[in-house]
């Protein structure tokens, strides 16, 4: 089990102990959201030279400016006296993870050539649902490298139906 598991999974126990699961989801989004909007705090946050005790008083004013909670603000204080500020972004995507399955939520991305109708959209959570037997949190994407069809990205696994790979294995299973 890798660290950033290990982290996550105290943090989901300790949530689950204080009724905090969704709150701290939030948290470590809006952590995510910021380091990625601002470059400085991220930096700040992931420079290994800055002295410790310096870095953690910078970031006071984000774990602040976010209200976050004691639980948040100790695991960022905790990975940044560990040295181990570079496993936030696994923490919160197996926090995440864990979230969904806890809540019975599956995350997926659609790629498709054109903008898709709610019917649409409504069919294809119905079959994701089957499949799947959790609720679809789908994510779409228009994509002009699809030609027609549709790509779905579940996890680690995609499903292509784009014309594209179906003409790309037409062709394949013809050569000669």
């Amino acid at each position: 089990m890798n660290i950033g598991i290990r982290y996550a999974k105290a943090l989901f126990q300790l949530a689950e102990r204080q009724q905090k699961i969704d709150q701290l989801m939030q948290e470590l989004i809006d952590v995510k959201q910021l380091f990625i909007e601002n470059e400085w705090i991220r930096n700040v946050f992931y420079d290994q030279l800055m002295d410790t005790a310096k870095k953690i008083k910078v970031l006071a004013d984000v774990y602040d400016k976010l209200s976050l909670s004691k639980e948040v603000k100790n695991l960022l204080i905790l990975l940044i006296d560990g040295g181990r500020e570079q496993n936030l972004e696994d923490i919160v995507a197996a926090y995440e993870q864990m979230y969904y399955d806890y809540k019975g939520l599956i995350k997926a991305e659609v790629y498709s050539a054109y903008d898709m109708t709610t019917g649409e959209v409504e069919a294809l959570k119905g079959r994701i649902k089957a499949l799947f037997n959790k609720e679809p949190i789908l994510t779409i994407n228009k994509d002009s490298s699809v030609i027609g069809g549709m790509k779905l990205r579940v996890g680690w696994t995609v499903y292509d139906g784009t014309i594209r790979t179906n003409l790309l294995g037409f062709t394949d299973s013809i050569k000669i």
